[in-house]
């Protein structure tokens, strides 16, 4: 998506004028922390059911099940990695949740954050559900979903960052904490920064 410098400024404007007309709203913490807890569940609901259907599969041919066990010991660290995780989306969400819903539906950098943050969601959900049906499907080791789990969510997050790294939201942040300390926002001002 090619968006130039003067759609960014015009948002801003936009965004700054809203906010001087708009209070902010607190949302209620469910609404908040539903996704978080999707993710942390998901990160955890994958191996496990690898685990589990694997280990249906070595009792049913009598193998060693306390090797198996030694599986569980990743799950307590994705268990916890999940929880940061859980806590960086809800704040975040709480953030997004708190703009007025004109500036949520009609703002060009809001929808341009959403719409790439969905993508590489889906991305990383898609490239963990075929990993585990792989593990499961050739009978690999449950290390293999794992570390993919973990990889290619930390190699999507610096891609994300440096993709969302190319859009200068220096000034788009700075409006919103303004906002939210309740200074004056002067759109004629903002028309002139360099961004």
């Amino acid at each position: 998506m090619n968006i130039t410098k003067k759609a960014i400024t015009d948002d801003i404007a936009f965004i700054s004028s809203t906010l001087k007309q708009q209070d902010v709203a607190i949302p209620p913490f469910l609404s908040c922390a539903m996704p978080g807890l999707a993710v942390m569940l998901c990160m955890l609901i994958m191996p496990l059911l690898n685990l589990f259907s694997n280990l249906a599969y070595f009792q049913k041919y009598g193998l060693d099940l306390m090797a198996r066990l030694d599986d569980l010991i990743p799950l307590l660290m994705f268990f916890i990695f999940g929880f940061f995780i859980f806590i960086g989306i809800t704040s975040m969400r709480s953030k997004y949740l708190s703009l007025p819903i004109e500036i949520r539906e009609q703002s060009l950098i809001v929808n341009l954050i959403r719409r790439k943050t969905m993508y590489y969601a889906g991305v990383w959900l898609g490239l963990n559900i075929l990993t585990s049906i792989a593990v499961k499907l050739l009978t690999l080791s449950l290390m293999l979903s794992y570390t993919t789990q973990f990889a290619s969510l930390l190699i999507l997050w610096f891609i994300a960052l440096a993709d969302l790294g190319r859009y200068d939201l220096a000034v788009f942040s700075a409006v919103i904490k303004a906002w939210r300390d309740g200074d004056k926002l002067d759109p004629e001002q903002l028309k002139r920064l360099d961004i």
